[in-house]
C-alpha cells in the first residue's frame, strides 16, 4: 500500500499545478461521504450478527462507492435506526489492517479507520499518510470533519508542500 501512495505522490508532483505557499489549502473529506449511492463490498468472507445486523467483512476487503475505494484486511459495518420508519442504516464503518482510501483527488492510508456516518467524522490511526494533489502529510493520527472539510494530523507530523 505504501508503494501505491509513493506512485500517487510522484504522479501528483509531476502533474500538479504550481501553488504559492500562501495559497496552499489542505482539506479532506468532501469526496468521502458515503451517501446517496450504493456501497459495493468484496471480501474473502462475511459474518453477520442477526440481532444487530452488524456485518464483518474480512480478507482482501475492497469497498467502492462512486470514485472512492477503500481497501483493508477487515471492514465492520454497524447499523443504527433510520428516520423513525423502522429502517436501519449504516452508522459506523471501521476498517483495520493496511487501510487505504482513494478518491479522484485524495489518497490516505493508515492501520485503522473509523468513519462515523451520523457525525460525518473520519479518524485514522497508525502511520497515517495523506496525499492531496502535490501535498503530502504524515503522522500517527488524522481526524477529519467531513461536513466542514477540516482535518487535523497529530503525532510527529511531517508535511511536504509544493511551493513552485
Amino acid at each position: 500500500m505504501l508503494r501505491l501512495i509513493q506512485i500517487l505522490c510522484l504522479a501528483a508532483l509531476s502533474f500538479a499545478a504550481p501553488a504559492a505557499a500562501q495559497n496552499v489549502q489542505i482539506s479532506f473529506g468532501s469526496s468521502l461521504r458515503l451517501e446517496n449511492s450504493a456501497l459495493e463490498i468484496t471480501a474473502d468472507s462475511l459474518e453477520v450478527d442477526q440481532t444487530t445486523g452488524a456485518s464483518m467483512f474480512s480478507g482482501n476487503v475492497v469497498a467502492a462507492q462512486g470514485d472512492m475505494r477503500i481497501s483493508a484486511q477487515s471492514l465492520n459495518l454497524s447499523y443504527e435506526d433510520g428516520a423513525g420508519d423502522g429502517s436501519r442504516r449504516i452508522g459506523r464503518l471501521t476498517a483495520q489492517g493496511e487501510v487505504t482510501m482513494v478518491t479522484a483527488s485524495e489518497a490516505i492510508e493508515a492501520q485503522r479507520a473509523v468513519y462515523d456516518l451520523t457525525a460525518q467524522t473520519l479518524e485514522m490511526t497508525g502511520d497515517v499518510v495523506l496525499l492531496q494533489g502535490a501535498n503530502l502529510l504524515s503522522g500517527e493520527r488524522f481526524i477529519a470533519d467531513l461536513r466542514s472539510g477540516t482535518g487535523r494530523m497529530v503525532g510527529r507530523v511531517r508535511t511536504i508542500i509544493r511551493v513552485d
